[in-house]
């Protein structure tokens, strides 16, 4: 079970962090929204923290993303942290992410690629939202990538199930079932402000997120 949930929290976490870095990098952003970006990342420094034990090499970025928070102004500030770390932690972290895919067979190393959009995506939007950022194209954005990330999903766990003997895979029809319907469910969810035409509340997007991640880990386990 601790795999399961550690590979779903690796995967998730990588994916934000590639979602903050272009924000913070390339997003027209104030120095009040600057600060508040830095705070984020203590959220995946201690997502990687959770996964050390489940892959040893989670410790890279897990340290080098902690000293670039650590040298990073949570209050107002024009400048970034130090960026060179910044792009040394997710480097560390795309390593750790490929290790620990090479580690699974074919169909959950493709899941967990799925996971780096899907569960990367929701995770970014809530730190997003939370940090008060005012890149409105990112409330579009995210939630169409998670939709795309779904549907990738859905063939992964197709293709593991057709790999499968047919007991096997008669075994997993019900774990499919209710990852499919828990991922179309944390969707909506989250699609819900685009439905509306309003700006997504914070509480909608934590609840997506918890129904993602249990759909990510149904998933996860159904495979490994």
């Amino acid at each position: 079970m601790y795999d399961v949930f550690s590979s779903v929290v690796l995967a998730g976490v990588l994916g934000a962090q590639a979602v903050l870095t272009l924000v913070l990098l390339k997003g027209d952003i104030c120095p009040g929204q600057r600060g508040r970006l830095h705070k984020a990342f203590w959220f995946l420094v201690a997502g990687w923290a959770i996964t050390v034990p489940y892959s040893a090499f989670s410790a890279l970025p897990f340290i080098s993303l902690g000293i670039f928070s650590l040298r990073s102004k949570s209050g107002k500030t024009r400048q970034s942290g130090p960026i060179p770390v910044l792009h040394l932690a997710n480097g560390f972290g795309v390593l750790a992410f490929l290790v620990a895919a090479w580690q699974q067979g074919v169909s959950s190393a493709l899941l967990m690629v799925s996971q780096v959009l899907l569960v990367g995506a929701i995770t970014a939007h809530v730190l997003l939202v939370k940090a008060r950022s005012r890149l409105q194209a990112f409330h579009r954005i995210l939630p169409v990538v998670g939709i795309a990330a779904a549907m990738l999903t859905a063939v992964s766990v197709a293709m593991a199930g057709a790999a499968m003997g047919d007991a096997e895979a008669s075994a997993m029809v019900s774990n499919v079932l209710l990852s499919l319907g828990l991922m179309v469910a944390g969707v909506l969810i989250w699609a819900t402000h685009l439905f509306r035409q309003t700006t997504p509340h914070l509480a909608q997007l934590c609840v997506s997120l918890a129904v993602l991640a249990s759909a990510s880990g149904v998933a996860m386990a159904t495979v490994m």
